[in-house]
């Protein structure tokens, strides 16, 4: 599925890629060109969409904010094995690669999401399975003598953000899903631009445990400071839907926001001593 009246006349040519990988990967593999024009409305094409619920029109992911409003596409071309997650919280393998034009501009991301669970579940059925059998050929039981061990190749175990020789982050292996969100990379596919925002919203609500409309100002611009670093603020009506978090007017938003990049170009032009 394709949106071609809304792209960027740069972005065109790798709308066949879209379905071309989408066809090629199979149903559970989510394939996705986010164009950079309009984070609000960030996909331009998309296939198996079903994947994660969205469709061309759904904003941009927090992860690609993330990149745009801290330059990040200046250090790195991609970003592989992370951990992503789809707007009901179900663990996905992602990958996304930064598209550039002959100017070396980044001009859209190139995103494949996918859905491990099938394999997992089998991969887990099967070394039960195993587990078992083993147990009565060394035993002669028909019980299971020994612990299952946890599946090292479980795609849920993706964790830190390790850079490859051209500073491209890979991630490794190791622990747990929740480890890779501790350590670096992960991805939230939100289907709207409002869920992305309250989101955000609510993850620092469950960091620091106070309730939006019972904020002090100092957690207001706390709040707001980790909102504009997230680039949550390249989505449209982001403001308003802030505001109304907090009980406040988007004109006091505006404010907030105002005073704290002030400060950030206040001590990004403060001399180092």
């Amino acid at each position: 599925m394709n949106g071609t009246e809304n792209i960027s006349t740069s972005l065109r040519p790798f709308i066949p890629l879209v379905d071309f990988l989408g066809e090629l990967l199979g149903h559970d593999t989510e394939v996705v060109l986010q164009d950079v024009k309009d984070f609000s409305h960030s996909v331009v094409a998309i296939a198996n969409g079903h994947v994660s619920g969205r469709k061309v029109g759904s904003p941009a992911t927090d992860l690609v904010l993330r990149i745009w409003q801290n330059r990040e596409y200046e250090h790195r071309n991609y970003l592989v094995r992370y951990a992503g997650y789809t707007h009901e919280g179900r663990p996905i393998v992602s990958s996304t690669f930064f598209l550039r034009n002959t100017e070396d501009q980044v001009i859209g991301f190139l995103c494949i999401n996918f859905d491990n669970s099938i394999f997992k579940e089998t991969s887990k059925a099967l070394r039960t399975a195993s587990d078992y059998l083993d147990s009565i050929s060394s035993s002669g039981s028909p019980f299971p003598t020994h612990r299952i061990m946890r599946d090292q190749s479980d795609p849920d175990t993706q964790t830190v953000d390790t850079p490859d020789e051209h500073g491209n982050a890979i991630i490794q292996n190791d622990a747990s899903v929740q480890q890779a969100v501790t350590d670096g990379t992960h991805e939230t596919l939100s289907v709207n631009a409002e869920d992305l925002t309250n989101q955000h919203i609510q993850s620092f609500v469950a960091e620091h445990r106070v309730q939006p409309e019972r904020m002090n100002k100092s957690e207001r611009l706390k709040l707001i400071t980790d909102l504009d670093d997230s680039g949550i603020f390249l989505i449209k009506g982001a403001i308003d839907t802030v505001a109304g978090a907090l009980g406040i007017s988007a004109p006091t938003v505006y404010r907030y926001l105002h005073l704290i990049r002030k400060e950030k170009r206040e001590n990004k032009e403060q001399p180092v001593e």
